[in-house]
């Protein structure tokens, strides 16, 4: 019984140890306004009343992005004990600004790790932001526009999309867009139209025109889209790609090392606008086939694909490689000139030094008295009942 009793006495010693030892890490985050936007006036002045939540680490608090420089807050800096947590972010306008738009001012609080007292361990921060948006306006109309081009396959069409945002003062009574197609030689190709459509003062809408590319060629194209907006123009470009099912060999190892399984790397991307799957590379060189594993190949990218040379009794010197791409029912081909090299000497490093900082060393320490602790309790309890039966 005084062995068990022992045991539960141990059990909470060490529970109790765990607990102090490692503390818990609270990360910062914010509590902030749910009403964070403002319409900009000449001069407006507004305070937002926000609040850091409880961290484990001092805290530091600033503020970026435009009009950044028209913000001011109660305080930059919160101590890890601390109760009082909130600040105040004022914000005070000029009389005019610039540039139109929405605006963001982002308001950061980011925990401050003090290395003097990490005692060599590697410590992480933890920070978050949240932003205060700007509306401003243009006198008058202006607007802000995108064109958003897709890749698409062969004999599909291209559904072009044009982003229009308000941010004048004024409405809009009519908005349209003509969009220039032209050729990977720069030839201009086609000029469809999108829909035309009225904007409103600080809104946005999209316009829509489709393209049809039937008997375009492969490659890649560039649409300029010029929108007029009651008598005022402004443009953006995108270029797009009119895919076949094709992959090409971007890239492929081209030295190798004597005596020594190599890497024989080949990079490879897709044209295609559809996932190809079961791709696979075989190689001959030097009148030997490696080949790679299988891959599937996500549209449009690069990836690459990974076979192993052995050049062991292979004399230096160069050699011809035959790379050969397997997809679909298709193939790519390419040759090209590979160097086997006299092999390199492995750097040697010296045993290096394990440094436990003074922290790590006592946890080490505790966690071996309390194991030492254990044998000798459980040790003691065995001899205690052995005694004990001895004397019945």
């Amino acid at each position: 019984m005084r062995v068990k009793l022992k045991r539960i006495r141990l059990l909470v010693f060490l529970l109790v140890v765990i607990f102090i030892i490692i503390k818990p890490t609270e990360a910062v985050g914010l509590y902030f306004p749910n009403d964070k936007e403002l319409d900009f006036e000449p001069g407006i002045e507004k305070t937002f009343n926000f609040g850091a939540t409880a961290s484990g680490r001092d805290v530091k608090l600033s503020v970026s992005g435009y009009l950044s420089e028209y913000v001011t807050l109660s305080k930059t800096f919160i101590k890890s004990d601390s109760t009082d947590r909130s600040f105040t972010v004022t914000l005070k306008l000029p009389k005019e600004i610039e540039k139109p738009g929405h605006h963001k001012i982002w308001i950061a609080a980011e925990e401050i790790i003090d290395e003097s007292k990490m005692g060599g361990n590697i410590g992480t921060s933890s920070n978050v932001r949240v932003y205060i948006l700007i509306h401003v306006l243009n006198p008058g109309k202006y607007v802000d526009m995108s064109l958003s081009a897709p890749n698409v396959n062969l004999n599909e069409p291209v559904n072009f999309v044009v982003n229009v945002k308000s941010f004048g003062e004024e409405d809009i009574n009519s908005i349209k867009a003509a969009i220039n197609v032209y050729s990977p030689d720069n030839e201009k190709l086609a000029t469809i139209y999108t829909d035309k459509k009225p904007l409103k003062s600080n809104t946005e809408e999209t316009l829509h025109a489709q393209l049809d590319t039937k008997g375009y060629p492969a490659g890649t194209y560039k649409a300029v889209a010029t929108l007029n907006y009651d008598g005022k123009t402004k443009e953006d470009e995108k270029n797009f790609k009119i895919g076949k099912l094709n992959i090409k060999i971007i890239n492929y190892t081209k030295e190798f090392e004597k005596d020594k399984i190599n890497k024989f790397d080949i990079e490879i991307e897709s044209d295609w606008g559809n996932r190809i799957e079961n791709t696979y590379g075989e190689i001959k060189v030097n009148n030997k086939i490696i080949k790679t594993p299988n891959i599937d190949l996500p549209p449009w990218e690069k990836k690459t694909i990974t076979a192993y040379w052995d050049t062991n009794n292979i004399e230096i010197g160069s050699y011809d490689a035959e790379m050969t791409i397997y997809y679909e029912s298709k193939t790519t081909v390419e040759i090209g000139k590979v160097e086997v090299v006299e092999k390199k000497e492995a750097l040697v490093e010296k045993p290096g030094v394990i440094s436990l900082s003074t922290t790590t060393i006592l946890i080490l320490i505790i966690i071996l008295l309390i194991i030492i602790d254990i044998i000798w309790i459980t040790k003691k309890g065995r001899s205690e009942r052995k005694q004990n039966k001895r004397k019945k």
